[in-house]
């Protein structure tokens, strides 16, 4: 296959963690410590990019629908999953041999203390090498049990529930030994120093802002029913399915959890065999619609406190700067308070979905940046923007 072309290298290190490297007194060190990170951030983006998508069944199954031939289907994606991390296990062994087991003497197995703080900061990242190999090689080994079990082996929902878990741990792991292990020489943040987490965040924001789309699509629906007559309202039931149909097309529900995926698909089940009918009571549409929204929400919130916290408190630092500035300029009465004020609007939907009358104002704000604002516009929604900024739900 072949990678795109803008797309960089699989063992490309974000710079923040290059320039430490760069930085370090022990070269030989730094090499060695090179090629772990580089064999790391291989593993993450093979993980990352492992898709199971085909694998996905596209229509409710039967509970007792066991197919024992499912594994061996996904054998190749389960086998994908245990080479990846063997491969950085290997690459940190090699790098880094663990040490030999100390022959057991009278003196409490004493070392003599590293000999500078530089020597010191390098055994430390050396022991989380050696600890995070050791435990990434046991789970390898427990995976490989898992995926046998006969509970996991006959359900096609919970064998990729499974792997795509245990594919999201790997990944979690690893990127917690780059960190921990980068952290060791220089104050560093996460999304500076793992290879690919600042995609891995993007992809939840995308994902949080497709689904308050989702959320907003399905509520009009439900408006819309609560108007209709019992002949109109299948017709609403099958624009909801296709709302979920549409939903679920887009890449960013590829950060979707397996259990949400298969809810979604239990509810378009449910919504198309509705659509079918000649007629539809008041209570149908709600009674479909309203379940799997708080469904929604429930998995929303967990993407929001998961990954996605430090990322909204730093977009609502940035809006805050940005609207003294706009401050400044209106001071000055300068143009600039209009561009400024519209570049803040922009970049704040980085936050939709984490509140919906938030959402609702950036949508108002846009359509009123774009249509130009005077000095008089751009006080008043400067107002509006901090009143909306300070009643965000940060917890």
């Amino acid at each position: 296959m072949v990678a795109p072309k803008n797309r960089p290298p699989q063992d490309a290190l974000p710079p923040r963690l290059d320039a430490l490297l760069e930085s370090l007194m022990d070269r030989d060190f730094a090499a060695r410590l090179r090629k772990v990170y580089q064999a790391a951030a291989v593993a993450i983006d093979r993980l990352g990019h492992l898709s199971i998508v085909k694998y996905e069944p596209t229509t409710a199954e039967p509970d007792d629908a066991a197919d024992l031939s499912l594994w061996e289907t996904m054998a190749p994606a389960i086998g994908e999953t245990l080479v990846d991390v063997n491969r950085l296990v290997v690459a940190i062994r090699d790098a880094f041999p663990p040490p030999a087991r100390p022959a057991v003497s009278n003196d409490g197995g004493w070392a003599p203390p590293p000999a500078s703080s530089d020597e010191r900061l390098s055994q430390e990242a050396e022991a989380v090498l050696h600890a995070s190999a050791e435990r990434l090689s046991k789970r390898v080994q427990e995976l490989g049990v898992q995926m046998r079990r006969p509970e996991v082996v006959s359900d096609r929902w919970t064998l990729m529930s499974e792997l795509a878990a245990s594919r999201a741990d790997f990944r979690n792991r690893i990127g917690d030994l780059v960190y921990l292990t980068a952290a060791a020489f220089a104050d560093v943040r996460r999304e500076d120093v793992v290879p690919g987490y600042a995609n891995q965040v993007g992809a939840r924001v995308a994902l949080r802002g497709a689904a308050a789309d989702l959320r907003r699509s399905l509520q009009g629906r439900l408006e819309r029913a609560a108007k209709a007559t019992d002949a109109q309202r299948p017709a609403l039931a099958r624009q909801a399915e296709e709302s979920l149909a549409a939903f679920v097309s887009l890449p960013a529900s590829l950060a979707l959890k397996t259990p949400t995926k298969r809810e979604i698909v239990a509810a378009r089940g449910r919504l198309r065999a509705a659509g079918t009918q000649p007629a539809l009571g008041p209570e149908v549409l709600p009674g479909l619609v309203e379940p799997f929204l708080a469904l929604l929400d429930e998995a929303m919130e967990e993407v929001t406190r998961h990954w996605l916290t430090v990322h909204d408190r730093a977009v609502w630092a940035a809006s805050g700067v940005r609207l003294e500035q706009v401050d400044m300029h209106l001071e000055l009465g300068s143009p600039g308070a209009a561009r400024v004020l519209e570049e803040a609007v922009t970049a704040a939907g980085a936050l939709t979905g984490r509140s919906a009358p938030f959402d609702a104002f950036l949508r108002k704000g846009r359509q009123e940046a774009a249509e130009g604002l005077n000095e008089a516009g751009a006080r008043d929604l400067l107002a509006r923007f901090r009143e909306r900024l300070a009643s965000l739900p940060f917890s």
